[in-house]
């Protein structure tokens, strides 16, 4: 199943697992997660959104991984696993229009394979 995933930073009360990762599938509802593993990721940015964000200086959702769902986790990241062939890509609205390999700084488009865990995203180039 193809899905649109990225951060969502909920107010978290006192002992709540930390699902931050909105995960939505066509056709069903919105579901919350702490993990998900994507096959053939896309990293997309909505310029039009990104625009807005610059110009109100106020943070929204334009930017997603979009992927065949492989695996997801709630509550907990036991069974994600993150191996040392894995890069990290970030995504900053104010610096730059796409998602780029953290230590690279080049852009990161497509990938064999994207993980997301938390706040952090990882994929196989």
């Amino acid at each position: 199943m193809r899905a649109w995933a990225h951060l969502h930073l909920p107010r978290l009360r006192s002992g709540e697992s930390p699902d931050v990762i909105s995960l939505k599938v066509p056709g069903h509802r919105i579901d919350y997660v702490s993990a998900v593993r994507l096959r053939r990721p896309e990293f997309k940015v909505h310029e039009a959104g990104r625009q807005r964000c610059i110009r109100e200086q106020r943070r929204n959702v334009h930017a997603w991984v979009v992927g065949e769902v492989e695996h997801l986790e709630r509550g907990g990241v036991e069974a994600v696993t993150r191996d040392e062939r894995y890069r990290r890509a970030v995504y900053d609205p104010w610096k730059g229009s796409t998602f780029v390999d953290a230590e690279t700084f080049e852009p990161v488009i497509t990938a064999s394979e994207a993980v997301m865990v938390g706040k952090d995203v990882h994929y196989l180039p």
